[in-house]
């Protein structure tokens, strides 16, 4: 038999959701077919089945949330007699189970570093280690190396950590479970009557009989997380402006077929806009970076996420062109078209998503005139855009029509200010309105 852990999906991944299993208990499995779909806090993906066989038992149900290298299914082999094994017998002992790729032996020091991930560390209380009576009663608890991680970065003592109450499998301590305890010791005064940290219950909206009532979902969940840590973290501010956006509808109709024809990838506005921002990145480098305490971190190149919406729920994820600044722009089409596809076909990998700089994000693809969207933690700099539409405008003394796009630029008032903010915005603008309205210029640029 073939036990099933979840699988490390990055250095700085802990744990994982499964969000849903694809197959049921009984069910006959192929080699690298999906078997269940998982969520962690940079990714969302389907988990490929490591060999043919049958599902014979689902150890972590749908909404549970594990550390990694916990065992969440058993597959018996094809020969082998299903009602004979037992959890446990014929197991595989290689960490190559369950990772994402569904490969064996192609990557031992990952494989190594999986198995390595699944140990728990055992300890008693420091009370323990006292003299005393209670020394003898004391019982001892099991936490994982990423708990362990967790409380001491937090200054979390190893007597306050045998207190919490986890809400993992089997009742185990997850590092969501360190990290909301330590939250919840952060409140307000205002807060301070509140046990558990949340507003009071004035400001929360009560139930009521015909309502409807929808848990979130996972990927809900966490983006509701990390959009409330973000506007707590930093002070957001918005500059709005607005960019004729005629050269490049004039090349998008003259060019576009040709340039999708040669590059394998159509000419969009949010390839046009991406390179014109990665531009203006070079001469704006406060809005490339990050707070650190007093510092403002700059970065030596321009790691560009592009957020995408997954058309099944509308969430989104945001994927990241690596070094940006080293793209052309047929560059930036492939890049931007390959994530795409990736995205909404569940096959990013953590490294997909991590380490971005700079945001950007398209709600004018839903006719949205302009949008203010929140920061994409530890960057300082968003760059929302409208939908392109034709308005009627003057020009030289004249009223004429041209299509218009509002661009908003959210950053974080400690790393920069408006006036940096609205210049960058008229960079990015100039590039625009510059743009080339040859074929032959457009692709070497």
């Amino acid at each position: 038999m073939i036990e099933i852990v979840m699988p490390q999906m990055g250095e700085s991944i802990a744990e994982g959701t499964i969000i849903k299993w694809l197959k049921k208990v009984g069910d006959s499995v192929d080699r690298d077919e999906p078997l269940f779909e998982i969520t962690t806090d940079k990714v969302d993906t389907e988990v490929p089945a490591p060999a043919a066989g049958t599902l014979t038992e689902i150890l972590v149900k749908e909404g549970e949330t594990v550390d990694i290298g916990t065992p969440v299914a058993v597959i018996t082999e094809s020969g082998e007699d299903v009602k004979a094994a037992s959890p446990g017998e014929g197991m595989q002992s290689k960490a190559d189970i369950g990772q994402p790729d569904g490969k064996k032996g192609d990557e031992p020091d990952g494989h190594f570093r999986a198995a390595q991930s699944s140990q728990v560390i055992s300890f008693r209380r420091e009370s323990e280690k006292a003299d005393g009576p209670s020394a003898s009663t004391t019982p001892s608890h099991s936490f994982s190396p990423a708990v362990l991680k967790t409380a001491e970065r937090c200054g979390m003592s190893l007597d306050t950590l045998a207190t919490l109450r986890g809400s993992g499998h089997g009742g185990r301590v997850t590092k969501r479970d360190v990290e909301q305890y330590i939250r919840q010791q952060a409140t307000s005064p205002l807060e301070s009557d509140n046990s558990a940290g949340s507003p009071p219950k004035e400001y929360l909206y009560q139930p009521q009989d015909g309502d409807e009532r929808i848990q979130m979902s996972a990927v809900r969940k966490k983006i509701a997380r990390h959009m409330s840590w973000s506007t707590r973290i930093s002070p957001h501010a918005t500059a709005i402006v607005e960019c004729d956006m005629s050269r490049a509808a004039e090349l998008m109709e003259t060019a576009g077929q040709r340039f999708e024809a040669s590059v394998g990838a159509p000419l969009t506005y949010t390839a046009l806009v991406a390179e014109a921002a990665v531009k203006a990145l070079g001469e704006f480098r406060a809005l490339n970076a990050s707070v650190v305490g007093d510092e403002i971190v700059l970065k030596p190149s321009v790691n560009l996420g592009i957020a995408v919406a997954l058309p099944e729920s509308g969430e989104l994820i945001v994927p990241v062109i690596r070094k940006a600044e080293e793209r052309s722009l047929a560059g930036f089409a492939k890049s931007i078209k390959e994530l795409a596809v990736r995205a909404r076909s569940h096959r990013l990998t953590p490294e997909d998503v991590q380490g971005g700089t700079f945001t950007l994000t398209n709600p004018g693809i839903f006719g949205g005139l302009t949008g203010t969207p929140i920061l994409n933690q530890p960057e300082v700099a968003i760059l929302g855009l409208g939908a392109v539409i034709k308005r009627p405008v003057v020009v030289d003394e004249a009223i004429t029509i041209r299509p218009v796009m509002m661009m908003s630029l959210t950053f974080d008032h400690r790393a920069s200010d408006g006036m940096a903010a609205f210049q960058f915005l008229a960079r990015v603008r100039e590039h625009l309105e510059a743009l080339p309205t040859d074929f032959a210029d457009m692709t070497n640029a």
